[in-house]
């Protein structure tokens, strides 16, 4: 039975407690009727809070999804009001020992709002830099913790190409990295395949008989409760309804678990490891099981031969299969297998390179875009990806409704546990609440195929039955459902059809019994182990000691090493640049403005190692501004009554004017090739470093700029995204001039969003107080230095543009 088999680990718990010796512990952490509301609302998240945590202890938050756990665990490790704004009543008082900067960890819910650098590496150093720890041990730290996190990846790479697993997985990484004194984890395994989470939960278990203090919120409860001294329940008022010992509060409060929704009723009765697979049938008794014997006729969605890469990576290749009409089709698989890839590629959001897709027997790229939308409805895994309007009511109504919501908009969002929030913004919501939101929108209309991904991460048991009953209601309609999931007892329950992605194909297709008694092909799609007892031995310890091999780390580096340019000082490169670029400004001849022009060409193609054809790529973008100018200055400069003109249909050319064009043109293009020689050649975060080290420049103002900088290359992924929103609305503009008015302001407001994300990570990993300001308070695990050559390059180049300018 599923009760006793919980019971049996919060007893556990408990009887390991009371059997240690138990010595005076510290209080950590003391919380004093707290009350908190954020800015957006009048209404507290939290009311009358009184907490205490002491030294070496672990505490499970529980409750419904939206009750403020995530805001307690936040106003715990002092993110709220440091970083996060709200309005917060009471007293909270933190032991010394918590007040240094990096002495708690955190890993958000939200993996996407937790990164403030643009690699592995750095990202998982950045915590050990504000630690001061020594650059010569951080690779060595690194890499151990990637391990522990089971994420297999080159400390090179760039982590914004990452499924969401891996994300998370990265941020477990980095959190698990600083070794810190109170480690806080909001739903960590809400993005993870089975085998991951359950690598999470043995890293709690070895971190639980470290006496490493501990947080969690986790609605799979039942795997750490055995690591868990206390539990905090909350109720859906934002209030604590009781904090006891693990078992007394587990055993007393069992109905009140099951009747709030944090327990589903089938898992109060019901064991979901395999052992009682006829009942499981019998709760679920719309749901028909078969084999999956689809023809191409049968199907609603074939692919034939299909591969998607990302850059040099393959994704998956000559993929061949059929959805067949009417099913309710599961995609499981470990992280990184392309689940959410071949989702994207049934609905066109994604391009194969090679094979057709066809939906409903069409090619999916000859779909009407709004045929094409009222037909298929597409959930992202990131919910914001989703939203296109500024306030629920709205994002639900599909249009503007102002505060006169509908009435059947009202009583969806009462379905999905969302009528108080109807007025405000989406993304002010727990990620929770935007997960329902974002399926509660493509629910609502009726389409023949629904594609979610992971719809239920994220959700206690009685909001994710809302959302499966919904979706079981369309099902029973004859409508055909595909969603990713990694949960296991989901696949169990529901799915009449089971696709298995891994190692970069379909390793199964047909139906959830067969899956399930193939213990092989689970354990080898890393589907199996959340199904088996957590043994949680596996141990936390640091090798001390400088890293003999370094290769981790110049990784980092590796691809920018190859040219002299790249070699150089990037804040010295940056100040040569500058001030030979003031000297191509003042070129006021044709010959000074070709030179200074020629100049940063040669450089790029000797020094940087760019061919011609990327060097006029590079400039390319900027020809048509110049053209302009010329143009302008041709048809409009000032000219004197005796000077010698032309005309051309109602304009009056001249050369004199053409000439000053020319010059400006040649001037203007030497200063963007002088930054396309910069830009082309360094590594962004190299330059933060150098600025900060080299030059003192206040790493707040430094790193402030790189979590400014890190979203422009993001501005393209966002874009995308919101122009997919809009697609899947049937609401992406007509005309192609129109975009930039449509898009400008969402795009402005998520971009001050993502910045602020990223501040507020940085302060979370200790990036505060000194280490914020003094450039010395704090390590640097890129070893940028200033060498001789850096001199030379500013000399030779300041003499080259005085030689130049004077010479023609």
């Amino acid at each position: 039975m599923e009760k006793n088999r919980i019971m049996e680990a919060a007893r556990a718990s408990t009887v390991t407690a009371v059997t240690e010796e138990r010595e005076e512990r510290t209080q950590w952490l003391l919380v004093q009727d707290v009350s908190i509301a954020y800015e957006q609302t009048d209404v507290p998240v939290l009311t009358n809070m009184n907490l205490e945590l002491y030294e070496g202890e672990s505490v499970l938050f529980l409750g419904p999804s939206g009750c403020g756990k995530s805001t307690l665990a936040m106003l715990c490790a002092n993110v709220i009001p440091r970083a996060v704004e709200a309005h917060v009543t009471g007293t909270v008082t933190w032991a010394h020992a918590l007040t240094v900067p990096g002495a708690i960890g955190y890993v958000f819910q939200d993996a996407d709002a937790q990164f403030c650098m643009l690699k592995v590496g750095d990202e998982v150093a950045f915590g050990l830099e504000n630690l001061q720890i020594d650059s010569s041990w951080m690779t060595q730290r690194i890499l151990h913790s990637l391990h522990e996190a089971n994420l297999d990846v080159v400390l090179a790479d760039t982590h914004t190409a990452f499924s969401g697993g891996m994300k998370q997985k990265l941020a477990i990484a980095s959190a698990l990295a600083m070794d810190a004194k109170l480690l806080v984890f909001d739903e960590p395994t809400a993005n993870l395949d089975p085998a991951s989470s359950r690598l999470v939960f043995e890293r709690m278990g070895a971190l639980h008989r470290a006496k490493k203090s501990m947080i969690v919120i986790e609605h799979k409860f039942d795997l750490v409760l055995p690591y868990m001294d206390r539990v905090v329940l909350f109720d859906q008022q934002g209030q604590i309804y009781r904090i006891g010992d693990t078992w007394d509060v587990i055993r007393e409060e069992w109905d009140w678990l099951v009747r709030v929704g944090i327990v589903p009723p089938w898992k109060a009765r019901l064991d979901p490891f395999g052992k009682h697979q006829e009942e499981m049938k019998r709760v679920s008794t719309s749901v028909q099981r078969r084999v999956s014997t689809v023809t191409e006729q049968d199907a609603v969605v074939t692919l034939y031969n299909a591969s998607v890469r990302y850059g040099e990576q393959m994704v998956w290749s000559d993929l061949s299969l059929c959805i067949e009409k009417g099913s309710f089709t599961a995609i499981v698989g470990p992280n990184g297998a392309g689940k959410s890839s071949l989702l994207q590629v049934m609905r066109g959001l994604t391009h194969v390179q090679t094979g057709e897709i066809r939906l409903l027997g069409h090619p999916i790229e000859k779909w009407n875009k709004k045929k094409l939308a009222q037909t298929v409805a597409y959930c992202f895994q990131n919910p914001e990806y989703q939203f296109i309007y500024e306030r629920v009511g709205d994002e639900l109504a599909d249009r503007l409704v102002g505060d006169d919501v509908p009435e059947d908009v009202m009583q969806l969002l009462d379905q999905f546990g969302l009528a108080d929030h109807a007025k405000h913004s989406p993304f002010a919501l727990s990620q929770g609440q935007k997960r329902r939101l974002s399926v509660a929108a493509m629910v609502k209309a009726e389409h023949e195929l629904y594609l979610l991904d992971e719809p239920t991460f994220g959700q206690d048991a009685k909001t994710q039955q809302a959302i499966m009953d919904r979706l079981v209601q369309l099902h029973a309609q004859g409508r055909t459902i595909v969603l990713t999931t990694h949960d296991m007892d989901l696949v169990s329950r529901f799915a009449t059809d089971v696709l298995v992605v891994a190692e970069g194909k379909v390793l199964y297709h047909g139906d959830s019994d067969g899956l399930f008694a193939d213990r092989a092909l689970m354990q080898r799609a890393h589907l199996l182990d959340d199904l088996e007892a957590i043994v949680g031995n596996a141990d936390i310890a640091f090798e001390e000691g400088p890293c003999v091999n370094n290769h981790g780390r110049d990784d980092v580096r590796a691809l920018q090493k190859r040219t002299f340019a790249s070699k150089l000082n990037p804040a010295w490169f940056l100040l040569s640049t500058l001030l030979v670029t003031v000297f191509a400004v003042f070129a006021h001849t044709m010959a000074q403005g070709f030179a200074m022009f020629v100049m940063p060409v040669i450089l790029m193609m000797t020094l940087a190692k760019l061919s011609p054809l990327k060097i006029a790529q590079r400039f390319f973008p900027f020809v048509g501004f110049y053209l302009f100018y010329v143009w302008s200055l041709t048809a409009f400069a000032a000219v004197g009554p005796h000077t010698p003109t032309f005309h051309f249909l109602w304009y009056r050319l001249s050369w004199i004017g053409f000439y000053e064009g020319i010059v400006l043109a040649l001037r203007m293009l030497a200063a963007v090739g002088f930054g396309i020689f910069f830009i082309s050649s360094i590594d962004l975060t190299d330059l933060i470093v150098a600025l900060s080290k080299n030059f003192s420049v206040q790493p707040k103002f430094a790193y402030g700029m790189l979590s400014g900088i890190r979203v422009v290359p993001l501005f393209q992924t966002e874009w995308t995204k919101l122009k997919q929103a809009r697609q899947l609305r049937g609401k992406e503009a007509k005309w192609a001039f129109i975009n930039p008015v449509t898009y400008a302001l969402p795009l402005l407001s998520q971009a001050i969003r993502m910045s602020e994300r990223v501040a507020i990570a940085m302060e979370a990993r200790g990036f505060q107080g000194d280490v914020a300001i003094n450039p010395k308070a704090r390590t640097y695990y890129r070893d940028v230095r200033v060498h001789v050559w850096d001199y030379l390059f500013l000399i030779v180049l300041f003499v080259t543009a005085i030689a130049l300018l004077f010479a023609v």
